[in-house]
């Protein structure tokens, strides 16, 4: 008799619409719990709302609003960034990412690639 794995909170920054929608439907078909923002302060909004930081964020790096490189400076003035991981999802690989993210994705991803990434980078409760 096998139990469920634990799976970490994600939290999905992420403006396209469709992109969102169709990550977060495949994250939870997974088991994961997915928390989804459209911009860096939407996602400011919904890290207050929670107990404690995801196990991982997948940040896209171009938004309107507040961009992911905003975003990740927030966390790290507040110490935040140090309570969790963040992934890039960007369609522009030669954008530079910012300093404290374990790494890129990407977009379109690869359902495979992005599974690996989440099961290798995400911090365990």
């Amino acid at each position: 008799m096998s139990t469920a794995q634990h799976r970490p909170t994600l939290l999905l920054v992420e403006n396209n619409e469709d992109v969102r929608e169709a990550l977060r439907e495949i994250l939870e078909s997974e088991g994961y719990r997915a928390l989804t923002a459209v911009n860096g302060q939407d996602a400011l909004n919904v890290l207050a709302n929670q107990e404690r930081m995801p196990g991982l964020i997948l940040l896209d790096l171009v938004m309107p609003v507040m961009d992911g490189h905003a975003f990740i400076e927030h966390l790290r003035s507040t110490g935040a960034l140090a309570l969790t991981r963040v992934l890039v999802l960007t369609a522009h690989p030669t954008l530079p990412l910012p300093q404290g993210v374990a790494g890129r994705l990407g977009k379109p991803v690869k359902l495979e690639a992005l599974l690996d990434a989440i099961a290798v980078h995400s911090v365990r409760a």
